[in-house]
């Protein structure tokens, strides 16, 4: 319920302060394990991409950010759990685990961190990982514009561009190896170059 008035809030928010369009919205499969993917290039991407679908996106944010109370109490009710950054953190690998297997929305933004330029940062295969493991379909997600989003400007162009779910039904029960890693990453990177 918090989740739903949040981004129903933020939903209003962004609407009023930027000239948002959406492309692809039925993209987005009704249920089953889905991970989104986009780009990285503002502070901005996850409420844009939580808000451009109807379905609840469960969101990794640094851990840094959960050291405020105030944060963690908002990041927690909206269904955010923290990662630990620059090392293996299994706990929160075992909750994205969780959620897929719960057929539920994981996003993620492969490239690990902002671009400061725009253009797209190399993908780590993490992405590509749980949803191999996890039998998910790969949904790719084109964010443009979102840098000019206020208080950038008064008015910004924001782009949500959703494009066709990447399926691979031939790793489906079968063990992926790292050639399977960096094949799926590197379909997930030329889908979203395309849109860009």
């Amino acid at each position: 319920m918090f989740y739903r008035i949040v981004r129903a809030l933020v939903t209003v928010f962004l609407k009023v302060f930027n000239s948002w369009e959406i492309e692809g919205k039925e993209n987005i499969p009704k249920d089953g394990p889905v991970v989104l993917v986009g780009n990285h290039i503002s502070n901005w991407d996850p409420l844009f991409m939580a808000c451009s679908v109807d379905r609840v996106v469960h969101f990794m944010a640094k851990e840094e950010i959960f050291r405020f109370k105030l944060f963690k109490y908002v990041l927690t009710g909206l269904l955010c759990f923290p990662v630990k950054r620059g090392k293996v953190d299994r706990n929160a690998l075992r909750i994205a685990a969780a959620y897929l297997e719960n057929n539920e929305v994981l996003g993620m933004f492969p490239e690990g961190t902002r671009s400061k330029t725009s253009e797209m940062l190399p993908f780590q295969p993490g992405a590509a990982m749980f949803a191999l493991r996890s039998n998910a379909v790969i949904v790719p997600v084109a964010m443009i514009g979102t840098r000019t989003s206020f208080p950038a400007t008064i008015r910004g162009r924001v782009k949500v561009h959703i494009g066709t779910p990447l399926v691979y039904p031939e790793f489906k029960d079968a063990k992926t190896n790292n050639e399977d890693l960096i094949r799926v990453t590197e379909d997930m990177t030329e889908s979203i170059r395309k849109m860009l």
